[in-house]
């Protein structure tokens, strides 16, 4: 290919008279030497396209799970339980020493990158240091348009670049980010590179589509927003259905403003995936304990323990987006919360039949936490994670089922599913064991499901809050 554009630029080159010669070949030496400093033929190709190809697009208002609002106030059961012969309860563990640890990374840094700034920020309890060359930090023009863009894009590719996403790649590798923490991570490189917030949206869009994922930018009123698709459906997030594809305004999670349209492309950058906000596995942050009593009484017993949470998982899934619900409960949580619910749980069922000890992890989730719709606790829907019910001071239908879920399957070791009925949620619970129940049940996948409801207080087993008695339901798998 190379060959064949100095072939037809020595015959066009023979062609003109002698008095335009040297001009010409000033415009040949000056085209050829940009083309070099490309660091691949894509971003060239790219910086090309972005001068043009734009449209306007209408947004589209954020998806509702579920269009029916939930219960202001959550119904109490007549309190049932079976009498079992009662056995001392061992004393609850004591907490672990909270601990404030805050590693550094210093990412692998190749040796033509020694001469560039650098920088450093805390990310959830660990300092991250890093590299770059100084031409990425140069500020976007006040002016925001197309060709701006573009040659934006062509600043970018003719830099440097290739230390700072070595580095960026070296630190997912450490701290095991997911797609959701490699987000986070760029946010805050780019913002720690930029305080201009244009040209960080636009570093951050270029390093994403270096990273191998989909990513788009459009504009409205000199206002640059970074747009992102998902594999999976993320609700309550403005989006822009562009060829049949939703790309979400995700930095809308951090502040809430209103966007109705806005100019972007149709064409994406070669090579690049969509994002899949799930969550694989949790980071390997560093651990900031801190520790919650609870207590409850279930046949005549009063249990008591501690649980202990890292502040830093919190921190980090404070803005995770909502999206389905298997996604929360798809990777363990921190390791010393796992630790403290083994310890202190496996105390309480300890010698208890299935049944039973179902009952006592059933009537902790519905008697420790306290009742608030996401609406009035936070101002919008959050679906919560097993350990952030426990930091939160409020919990609604959903937070509770996937905390009970978690832990049957930690505690028990049992299949549960999750119900999705209309406005609430709750769970079933699939016994090892022939039992003898009169309570609801559902077949799911060939195994019977006991219906288990962590919102409707003091319910037992095979209970069924009124509210959702004869209303439909989908059946969530979590298994792996």
């Amino acid at each position: 290919m190379k060959k064949q554009i100095i072939l037809v630029f020595l015959f066009i080159l023979f062609a003109i008279p002698a008095s335009a010669e040297q001009s010409f070949e000033n415009y040949i030496n000056k085209q050829f030497g940009e083309f070099q400093n490309f660091k691949e033929e894509r971003d060239r190709e790219f910086a090309e396209f972005l001068k043009k190809q734009w449209k306007e697009f209408n947004a589209f208002k954020g998806i509702d799970p579920d269009t029916v609002p939930k219960p202001d106030k959550i119904p109490h059961a007549k309190p049932h339980t079976p009498k079992v012969k009662k056995k001392e309860i061992p004393t609850p563990p004591e907490p672990e020493p909270v601990k404030k640890i805050s590693p550094v990374i210093y990412p692998e840094v190749s040796q033509e990158a020694l001469e560039t700034s650098e920088m450093d920020f805390d990310f959830f309890g660990t300092k991250i240091y890093v590299r770059f060359d100084k031409d990425i930090a140069e500020t976007f023009p006040a002016t925001v348009n197309n060709e701006e863009i573009s040659e934006y894009w062509k600043k970018l590719s003719t830099a440097d670049y290739k230390p700072l996403i070595s580095q960026i790649t070296d630190i997912r590798r450490k701290l095991k980010l997911h797609d959701w923490g490699t987000y986070l991570l760029t946010r805050n490189i780019s913002k720690n590179i930029h305080k201009d917030r244009n040209s960080a949206a636009l570093l951050q869009w270029y390093i994403l589509s270096k990273l191998g994922y989909e990513a788009k930018i459009g504009f409205k009123n000199n206002r640059i927003y970074l747009l992102l698709p998902s594999k999976y459906t993320l609700y309550g997030v403005t989006y822009f259905t562009i060829e049949k594809t939703r790309y979400y305004t995700v930095d809308t999670l951090f502040k809430k403003n209103t966007i109705t349209s806005l100019k972007t492309y149709e064409d994406k950058y070669e090579g690049a995936d969509k994002f899949a906000f799930f969550r694989a596995e949790n980071p390997n942050l560093a651990n900031y304990g801190a520790a919650k009593t609870f207590s409850f009484n279930y046949s005549g017993e009063k249990y008591s323990f501690n649980l202990i949470y890292n502040q830093n998982y919190i921190g980090y899934y404070r803005f995770f987006p909502q999206t389905v619900l298997n996604a929360y409960l798809a990777s363990p949580p921190s390791a010393g919360f796992q630790r403290a619910v083994v310890k202190s749980l496996n105390s309480a069922v300890l010698g208890k039949s299935e049944v039973e000890a179902v009952n006592i992890i059933l009537r902790f989730v519905q008697k420790s936490f306290e009742y608030k719709t996401d609406m009035e606790q936070f101002g919008f829907e959050k679906y919560l994670t097993p350990e952030e019910t426990v930091f939160y001071p409020y919990s609604d239908c959903e937070d509770r089922a996937m905390l009970f879920a978690y832990l049957i399957r930690e505690i028990l070791g049992l299949d549960v599913i999750l119900l999705d009925y209309p406005g609430h949620v709750a769970a079933a619970v699939s016994f090892s064991e022939e039992i003898n129940l009169n309570g609801k049940s559902i077949e799911y996948n060939g195994k019977r499901y006991y219906t288990a409801d962590p919102t409707y207080v003091n319910a037992t087993i095979g209970m069924v809050m009124p509210l959702v008695k004869n209303k439909n339901f989908e059946a969530i798998s979590l298994s792996n």
